[in-house]
């Protein structure tokens, strides 16, 4: 008996230490009044149609602001492969991987940008929280966004 419980322990470790990763899919929109954009100013709205199935990440974003309206995607995977994306004729590599049940992704830009961008889900599901720091992930982040499922 006590030989089976070892078995069965010594088997299933592997499952158990595997981190917990959470299911981003969804629309997700910005409740601006929970979101701080540091010395930048809010957008009119922030729309997120996440499609995630892992390893495989895929972002089409709608923003509004004083410029208009602005529309991007990016493909991320979060197994920690190079992944390159266009913005607005930029060109940016990021990296993403699962640390504490987080989306960490570091990201260079062509013009020399660097951030990280860490990504929580609520336990509940509902709120998607997005912290980005300028460089460095550390201290406080230059932004956070907050956003709801619907």
């Amino acid at each position: 008996m006590k030989l089976t419980f070892v078995c069965t322990v010594l088997l299933l470790a592997p499952i158990w230490a595997q981190e917990k990763k959470p299911g981003l899919s969804g629309h997700w929109t910005i409740n601006a009044a929970r979101s701080d954009y540091g010395r930048m100013p809010k957008p009119k709205s922030y729309v997120e149609v996440i499609d995630h199935k892992e390893p495989v990440l895929a972002i089409a974003t709608t923003s509004e602001d004083n410029r208009g309206e602005l529309k991007s995607f990016l493909k991320l995977t979060t197994d920690d492969r190079d992944c390159v994306n266009e913005v607005n004729g930029n060109e940016f590599h990021s990296k993403s991987h699962w640390e504490d049940g987080k989306l960490v992704t570091t990201v260079t830009g062509d013009h020399g940008l660097s951030l990280v961008e860490v990504r929580s889900l609520s336990a509940d599901g509902k709120t998607q929280t997005v912290e980005t720091y300028m460089g460095q992930r550390g201290g406080t982040p230059a932004m956070v966004r907050v956003e709801e499922r619907k």
